[in-house]
């Protein structure tokens, strides 16, 4: 059967995109749906040394990466808008950039807040009108002071995972207040070997090395009080045999070179207590 003009394209662009994709060490998937176009824009001027953003239609990318045998071609299907970022650059440092340029936007009716909204006390750019009227029905109590609305106190006005409705939608906006926090949503990136998801790559360095050492110090624990000999238990368990050896000779007054000041001290003890005893009499 005749291939139309257009599946003939998305051949072509398939093959080229997959000869470009060869060139690099990590390929990215990026969620662009909802992600604002002027700030992909200032993104891609941050990442304009280090990766390269490729736009393509979604069967085009599947092909590309199928063509190249990479089981990361599957993860597209998961991805409602595709855009693959090319680069060079290891996928946990370039997550870790995107977070650091993050941007924030103001909130749409109908969304839910990620974090608690609290209006500051103190003037706003509102002089006295209908402005009170819808501070007040969203519960936030307010005064004029120098012509000018000024909230009396801190009020939560959305509360975390909340439901932010029109009415609040609209004050937060008129304000200007930004709380919705926007970060390049890398869905997945291969570097070769191995494919990695949004959840581990956006998770902070500190959390990694918390996390690892908490773990070690478990493990470690395990195998000093077990007796399991390896290179990171040997010191601590030889630690604590020589500890215990030398409580047990002190008690029972085993004397060594490494303990007779031990002995002589306790010996010492002892006999200032029987001392006090015996002159109590």
């Amino acid at each position: 059967m005749k291939k139309s003009r257009g599946a003939l394209q998305k051949e072509k662009m398939a093959t080229e995109l997959n000869e470009k994709i060869k060139k690099y060490k990590t390929i990215g998937i990026i969620e662009i749906a909802g992600y604002p176009s002027e700030s992909f824009e200032r993104i891609k001027k941050v990442f304009r040394d280090k990766a390269d953003f490729v736009y393509a239609n979604k069967v085009v990318i599947f092909n590309a990466l199928n063509k190249a045998g990479y089981k990361l071609a599957e993860k597209v299907k998961e991805v409602k808008m595709p855009v693959l970022l090319l680069s060079n650059e290891d996928p946990f440092d370039i997550a870790s950039e995107a977070m650091e340029n993050s941007t924030f936007t103001k909130l749409k009716a109908g969304e839910i807040s990620e974090n608690e909204i609290v209006l500051p006390s103190g003037p706003t750019p509102f002089p006295p009108g209908p402005m009170l009227s819808q501070f007040s029905s969203i519960g936030v109590k307010t005064k004029n002071e120098g012509g000018k609305i000024s909230i009396i106190s801190d009020t939560t006005v959305v509360k975390k995972g909340e439901k932010v409705n029109e009415k609040i939608a609209g004050i937060l906006s008129s304000m200007d207040i930004r709380p919705k926090e926007l970060v390049l949503s890398i869905a997945y990136a291969y570097d070769g070997k191995t494919i990695f998801n949004k959840e581990l790559m956006y998770t902070k360095k500190e959390t990694y090395i918390n996390d690892i050492s908490r773990i070690f110090n478990a493990a470690l624990k395990i195998s000093v009080n077990g007796g399991i000999i390896n290179k990171y238990s040997i010191k601590p368990i030889i630690k604590k045999i020589y500890i215990g050896v030398r409580f047990l000779s002190v008690n029972r007054n085993i004397v060594s070179s490494s303990n007779a000041r031990d002995i002589l001290a306790k010996a010492m003890n002892e006999a200032n207590a029987l001392n006090k005893v015996i002159g109590g009499k």
